[in-house]
């Protein structure tokens, strides 16, 4: 069975809304991108663009071939959504991104997703 690592840096990190696509599939760890992307929140999910300064916050999972299909599904690719290879410390990783800036994105210089969520709404700090 042919397994592929992927890199996640938003709704599908522990903990967030979308995680449940990789029900099953092991986490290898923790990992920060060299500083070459742009992060950008569109609100209720992130968007990774080449070409930046910054690096990026994430964790890698090993999924199965069904796993990556699923992803792919969710991401849209190739409509929305491309991917390619990134190299990690365990080894060669998929990360999902968009050529381009989303038009009314907030860039995120520190590259962290969880810093954004983390955040209270105005609703709960009141």
């Amino acid at each position: 069975m042919a397994f592929h690592r992927v890199f996640v840096y938003g709704t599908l990190l522990a903990g967030e809304p979308n995680h449940h696509w990789l029900r099953g599939a092991p986490c290898l760890g923790a990992w920060r991108t060299p500083a070459c992307y742009r992060l950008f929140s569109l609100g209720a999910y992130p968007v990774l663009v080449p070409g930046g300064r910054h690096a990026v916050d994430g964790e890698i999972y090993r999924v199965d071939e069904a796993g990556l299909a699923s992803l792919d599904r969710l991401e849209d690719y190739p409509a929305d959504y491309l991917r390619r290879t990134l190299r990690t410390p365990f080894g060669p990783a998929w990360v999902y991104y968009q050529q381009q800036p989303p038009q009314g994105g907030r860039l995120l210089p520190h590259g962290n997703w969880r810093r954004v969520r983390a955040r209270p709404t105005v609703d709960e700090a009141q």
